[in-house]
C-alpha cells in the first residue's frame, strides 16, 4: 500500500509511522529496509516525520503538559506536517 507514488501512499506512511517509536538510531535502518521492499520515497519521508512527531512517548509527554485543544492541535499539525513533507519530498525527487 505504500509502494505507490500517489498521495494515498504518503497518507498511509504517516498513519503507520504515527504510533511508531522511532529514535535516531533505528529509523534510518528501518526506512532503508522498507524502501528496499518497495516503499516510495514520499511515504518513507512521511513515515519518518510522523514517527518523530507523534510517537506514543512524545504524545504522552505533550498530553501531560497541555490541555485538550492544544494537544489536538499538536496531533493534527504533526500529522498534516508529515503528509506535507512527504508530498513535497515525493514531488521533488
Amino acid at each position: 500500500m505504500v509502494g505507490d507514488s500517489g498521495f494515498g501512499a504518503i497518507v498511509m506512511g504517516a498513519l503507520v509511522g504515527a504510533p511508531a517509536y522511532l529514535n535516531s538510531y533505528a529509523a534510518p535502518a528501518l526506512v532503508a529496509g522498507l524502501i528496499e521492499q518497495g516503499m516510495s520515497g514520499g511515504a518513507a519521508m512521511s513515515f519518518l516525520v510522523a514517527g518523530a512527531i507523534s510517537s506514543i512517548p512524545a504524545m504522552v509527554a505533550v498530553w501531560s503538559l497541555v490541555r485538550w485543544p492544544v494537544f489536538a492541535s499538536y496531533a493534527a499539525l504533526g500529522f498534516a506536517g508529515a503528509i506535507a513533507v512527504g508530498s513535497l519530498f515525493q514531488f521533488v525527487t
